[in-house]
């Protein structure tokens, strides 16, 4: 697949740059040590959610890197407190946020700090409230884009009621996921089962476990695989991202796990070296999957794809990592570009995208 940076990057890079000196970005996150989870679970907790210091490094490192004025704001509290007083003394004559902050349980949690910024009209780095929110229910994602004609995977949804809209056939492979998480919660080996007659009872005590519902998907042996897709006049991608796990490319039965996540027990590699038709067509799927849902910025969408090469949407993030080790910083590599250029890029679309909305 071609490693050169495509002239479309380029562009909104070159956007960034001429603007150094107005532009600053308000970054909102969530820390490991200093940020304590207002709600959590009991196996699984929301802190691997939560950026590290060294995480936060990264991106403060590639905001300054650009350029760019970087403010760090730990917490949505704190964020609510500089919007009464920090937000005047603001040192740039323009300000951008980028939001990563989600304490808590439950639906919509990573809408707060966008929602905030749309009442009092500060632009945003990606994504707004209803794009954060949508993207982050697992089940209603999925019928969105299998309505659209996408191929996404057979998704149930299971509550304390039972299943909607059906029951899934007896026999089926499937995986089961809390519905409004990510970075794995909540996702181990026993996640996925064999659909049968004692299903139901483990699938209660996860629903009471998690305190909310499952999306429960069929089960796609074959490779993982993340497309990270850049927001611009049109959506793009550049590379389709493998997951390698335990030095194996070809993951069959095996998932990523809570505990591989947490401890980073996975690598990337330039799927197009796999199977190219199958990495072609999966980059195109991710385009349209970010446009249909109305992304910005940046998104980045998980498949399965079959030994045969068809790619199966599994899930997809409005707000995906951008930290050193990510499939972002690996396509930055894959092209010969910087890991500062991601944040770059960012700068300049989110500039654009404000004079057309002008």
């Amino acid at each position: 697949m071609d490693t050169s940076p495509p002239q479309w990057f380029l562009d909104r890079v070159r956007i960034a740059d001429e603007l150094v000196s107005k532009v600053g970005v308000v970054l909102v996150v969530n820390l490991k040590g200093s940020t304590k989870p207002l709600d959590d679970y009991r196996r699984y907790s929301i802190a691997t959610e939560f950026l590290s210091a060294s995480e936060l490094d990264d991106l403060v490192d590639g905001i300054g890197s650009s350029g760019f004025y970087c403010e760090v704001l730990i917490d949505e509290e704190r964020f609510i407190e500089w919007l009464g007083r920090g937000r005047m003394r603001f040192p740039r004559e323009l300000m951008f946020v980028y939001n990563i902050a989600q304490n808590g349980l439950g639906p919509a949690r990573a809408s707060l700090i966008p929602g905030l910024c749309r009442l009092y009209q500060i632009p945003l780095l990606d994504s707004n409230a209803y794009v954060a929110a949508i993207t982050r229910q697992k089940f209603h994602a999925n019928a969105i884009l299998h309505y659209c004609g996408l191929p996404v995977a057979y998704s149930w949804s299971f509550t304390h009621r039972g299943w909607w809209p059906a029951t899934p056939p007896y026999g089926l492979r499937l995986i089961a996921k809390p519905t409004f998480d990510s970075a794995s919660i909540g996702i181990s080996e026993e996640s996925v089962f064999e659909m049968g007659p004692d299903a139901e009872k483990w699938l209660r005590e996860r629903c009471a476990e998690f305190r909310q519902p499952l999306t429960v998907q069929e089960f796609v042996r074959g490779y993982e695989v993340e497309v990270p897709i850049f927001g611009g006049k049109e959506p793009q991608a550049i590379a389709a991202v493998g997951l390698e796990l335990n030095g194996c490319r070809q993951l069959d039965d095996s998932v990523l796990t809570y505990d591989d996540v947490a401890c980073d027990r996975y690598s990337f590699y330039d799927f197009s070296l796999e199977h190219m038709p199958a990495a072609r067509n999966a980059m195109q799927i991710a385009a349209n999957v970010f446009e249909c849902l109305g992304l910005a910025g940046v998104g980045r969408v998980d498949f399965r794809v079959r030994r045969d090469g068809s790619p199966v949407v599994m899930e997809l993030a409005s707000k995906p990592h951008l930290t050193k080790h990510s499939s972002f910083a690996f396509t930055m590599k894959h092209i010969g570009r910087a890991h500062s250029d991601l944040f770059r890029f960012l700068v300049g679309t989110a500039f654009e995208r404000q004079l057309n909305h002008a």
